[in-house]
């Protein structure tokens, strides 16, 4: 699977029985957890990632609409920039919205005609997303091993419990 800025960034905060997991919660982690992916780890870009990831999770999940990006979109600028054989195209964004707006470019890229490709897993009780790069875009579980496994385990026992009753 391919690095995935997006996918980390909503993956980033997990409810587990015993608490929350957070990469992004204490600043110096948060910090180092952008910098692992490309950024600088400003204060400005923690506090970017944690509103982008709220934003994203939220939308992803369909509990809110495209509005919630829209301070991410906004934040991205083509400019043109003269050569002496031609003209360039310069993406320009607002350093305070820079992990949202790469986000927000990584999303765009995810988008077929079969739907989008960044999705919540299928697990009812999954809180992790997933990228599916199969070809008919159609998996379901960010892990068949934990999520796939447990859901079709699920469907088989409630089938032989209907059967049996």
């Amino acid at each position: 699977m391919t690095d995935s800025l997006l996918l980390d960034l909503v993956n980033s905060r997990l409810l587990y029985p015993d608490g929350v997991r957070d990469e992004l919660g204490d600043d110096a982690a948060a910090s180092e957890w952008l910098r692992s992916r490309g950024l600088r780890g400003t204060a400005d870009e923690v506090r970017d990632a944690r509103a982008a990831r709220a934003a994203f999770v939220g939308f992803l999940r369909g509990e809110t609409d495209a509005a919630q990006l829209e301070p991410w979109a906004g934040a991205m600028r083509k400019r043109a920039r003269l050569r002496a054989d031609g003209l360039d195209w310069v993406d320009e964004v607002d350093p305070a919205r820079a992990v949202g707006a790469r986000a927000i470019a990584e999303w765009a890229s995810l988008q077929t005609e079969q739907g989008s490709r960044i999705r919540a897993c299928a697990a009812s009780d999954c809180q992790h997303f997933l990228i599916d790069e199969s070809r008919a875009n159609a998996r379901k579980w960010h892990s068949m091993e934990l999520c796939g496994n447990r859901e079709k385990a699920r469907r088989h026992y409630a089938k032989s419990k209907l059967a049996a009753g």
